[in-house]
């Protein structure tokens, strides 16, 4: 069985170091005066014996139990032979101070058989100098130094516990920090990613087009009409990017103000209903992505179609979809990179809503839900619904 570690706070060894120095002071200075005179050399060197033991023991830590059982068992001793020798001096002092220092402060199994022994010795010293009287005092003595020990044993196993449950405490709320720091961290590396990995890639694109072009010899025309596309790639990619670096901020402009701009923008038409409700900036910022690339899809692959963004504020979640009536000309190569479904599908599993996306009669859908409190979206009706329309 182990050792419960000591950990006391100033307040506590400065009481402990106290009650020690009392407690030698009170010894020696009982021993000095109650001391019968001829006793008084044996009785000397008997409280120097305890006072050597209790010397030693302090100067070993908790994990040197065994250096500390010698001098406990020095200090008793040296009690034992002041109780043996004269029944005056107060032996009994530095037995019953060893007992309930041997079971607070040694190993449960070594503190019981050091204090089942000190008691023993304690009884039975007076039949040294054939006392028998003083033999229940002694044992009424130890018994109370047990239930003494006991107390002290209980508080410091009470104060141990609860300091160890506030360093457990502790470790989580760090924990939880670093797992936000990490989770911050990805959220960032992700923006970065979606916004200038592939604008810039889409305007090397266009920029090495142009080139080509130049060394060919070709028009001017189509040179300018290559760098006119990635002009208007890298504004878009600033303006995405101010307006990422605003939604990690938590300062963004209000969802609704956002998304009408991304359908004007586009021509398409924006249709809203129910009550406004607001979200998190990252959810907000997964529904502005979701819309942007609907929008982004549908003029890629569905030139000429009707577009409309239909947002649904309902009392158990949101619904915002992109829908478009079909290509009316042959769709063009798309412009640049783009965010990707798959891309959409993972920002929606982070914030716990669900993507789908399929055909919608001549046209093509994509439509995210994402469920007001909870990350169960696969079960709102709303999703329900959806998915059911989506397969017919």
């Amino acid at each position: 069985m182990s050792e419960i570690p000591h950990r006391a706070g100033p307040e506590w060894a400065w009481a402990l170091n106290a009650g020690r120095a009392v407690t030698l002071v009170v010894l020696a200075a009982a021993t000095i005066a109650l001391a019968a005179p001829e006793h008084r050399v044996l009785a000397a060197s008997a409280l120097a014996v305890s006072l050597c033991g209790s010397a030693y023991g302090l100067r070993h830590g908790p994990g040197q139990w065994v250096q500390r059982l010698i001098g406990l068992t020095l200090f008793a001793a040296g009690g034992v032979t002041l109780l043996a020798v004269d029944g005056r001096a107060p032996g009994w002092l530095a037995c019953g101070v060893a007992v309930i220092a041997g079971l607070a402060r040694l190993p449960a199994r070594a503190g019981l058989i050091f204090a089942g022994t000190v008691i023993v010795a304690t009884c039975l010293a007076p039949l040294a100098r054939d006392d028998l009287e003083d033999v229940p005092m002694m044992a009424a003595i130890c018994g109370a130094a047990l239930v003494v020990a006991l107390v002290v044993t209980g508080a410091r196993n009470r104060a141990v516990t609860a300091e160890q449950l506030l360093e457990a405490e502790q470790s989580a709320r760090e924990s939880a920090a670093e797992r936000d720091r990490l989770t911050e961290r990805q959220r960032i590396a992700r923006e970065i990613h979606d916004i200038l990995a592939h604008t810039l890639s889409a305007q090397t694109v266009q920029l090495e087009g142009a080139r080509l072009l130049l060394d060919r010899g070709a028009a001017p025309a189509e040179v300018r009409e290559r760098i006119l596309v990635a002009q208007r790639m890298a504004r878009e990619g600033l303006e995405q990017t101010r307006r990422a670096v605003q939604s990690l901020r938590g300062d963004a402009r209000p969802l609704v103000e956002v998304l009408r701009k991304l359908a004007d923008d586009a021509d398409a038409r924006y249709e809203e209903s129910g009550t406004p409700w607001s979200l998190a900036p990252p959810a907000a910022l997964t529904v502005e992505r979701v819309i942007q690339e609907g929008l982004t899809n549908a003029r890629k692959h569905a030139p000429g179609a009707a577009v409309t963004v239909t947002i649904a504020y309902m009392p158990d979640a949101l619904r915002a979809e992109v829908h478009d009536t079909g290509a009316t000309s042959p769709p063009q190569a798309p412009p640049d990179g783009g965010y990707g479904l798959t891309g959409m599908r993972e920002r929606a599993a982070l914030i716990g809503a669900d993507l789908l996306t399929g055909p919608h009669g001549k046209g093509y859908r994509i439509c995210l839900t994402l469920p007001r409190s909870g990350p169960s979206a696969s079960s709102s009706p709303t999703t329900s619904a959806w998915s059911a329309t989506a397969s017919s």
